[in-house]
């Protein structure tokens, strides 16, 4: 059965609406660091180590920059299981910190592909790969997720980071990301979910906006109905650490208050101990056509 965020928006007016969201984020490139939870939380490195974040080290390797545009809720980079030579294409790249990451593990035989629709972030992502000084084969394509132009049964594994719970159909994106792999590739993900069902009427609110990560956001087990539907298999929960207070505040309006509606502090409140952020690893198994 199809998933698919119920929402008064239409799936186009979504994505125009995150697009010119994140693009403007970019422009600006004001450092609102700490509405990436996967940053914030690696303060305490036995947590980062426990819930899949980014480690000091991790982000001692990114350039300011690019760290200053994070809006993460994992390190996807740190349970791939990368090796070298492979091809890794990343869903939704924005300034390019988990590419970065990606090419110490790939090697310089890897090849790394970024997928964005903000033209603006792959900019970044491009002046923080250069300054990262990254010799791997590094490619960038602006386009939509469900629709990357990517060729068939090429890429060894697709990641992602906070941004298939900002799209309109999650089942179109991993149909892709399934397209895209070889038999036996595999997804490293890190995304936002909510545990448990939340009141309609508050939900039908964050759809109006597309709040932050809360707006397009749907229960877990719902969104690994899409995921097993599709065809993946061995899907691995790595970890899962519930949203804090300060965390959940910041991310019902990302990239920012600056460019997204503030959610009504009741609405967020009595979310309270049901938004997730889960990161999971799958297969495409190796009998795929």
């Amino acid at each position: 059965m199809k998933q698919k965020v119920k929402s008064k928006l239409m799936d186009n007016e979504v994505k125009e609406i995150v697009k010119a969201r994140y693009g403007k984020c970019a422009e600006t490139g004001i450092n609102i660091a700490s509405s990436c939870c996967a940053i914030e939380a690696s303060k305490n490195p036995s947590f980062a180590t426990d819930h899949g974040l980014y480690t000091q080290e991790d982000i001692s390797l990114i350039p300011k920059a690019a760290l200053s545009l994070s809006r993460g809720c994992g390190n996807p980079t740190g349970f791939a299981g990368l090796n070298p030579g492979e091809i890794v294409v990343d869903f939704g790249c924005g300034a390019g910190i988990d590419i970065i990451l990606a090419s110490r593990k790939i090697g310089s035989s890897g090849i790394l592909i970024g997928v964005d629709f903000s033209s603006e972030m792959i900019e970044r992502a491009k002046q923080a790969i250069n300054e990262a000084g990254i010799s791997n084969t590094v490619e960038f394509h602006i386009a939509d997720l469900d629709q990357t132009g990517l060729p068939n049964k090429f890429a060894d594994v697709v990641m992602s980071n906070c941004v298939i719970n900002l799209c309109p159909d999650k089942e179109d994106v991993y149909r892709e990301a399934y397209r895209i792999l070889k038999p036996g590739g595999r997804l490293a993900i890190s995304d936002v979910v909510y545990t448990e069902k939340i009141d309609a009427n508050v939900h039908e609110r964050f759809q109006k906006t597309w709040s932050g990560c809360v707006g397009g956001a749907i229960d877990k087990d719902s969104y690994f109905e899409v995921i097993r539907n599709i065809g993946f298999t061995d899907v691995n929960i790595v970890a899962q650490h519930m949203l804090a207070s300060k965390e959940l505040d910041e991310m019902a309006c990302c990239p920012g208050a600056d460019y997204t509606p503030v959610p009504a502090e009741e609405d967020v409140a009595v979310t309270q101990n049901k938004i997730a952020s889960i990161k999971f690893t799958a297969i495409k198994s190796t009998l795929s056509d």
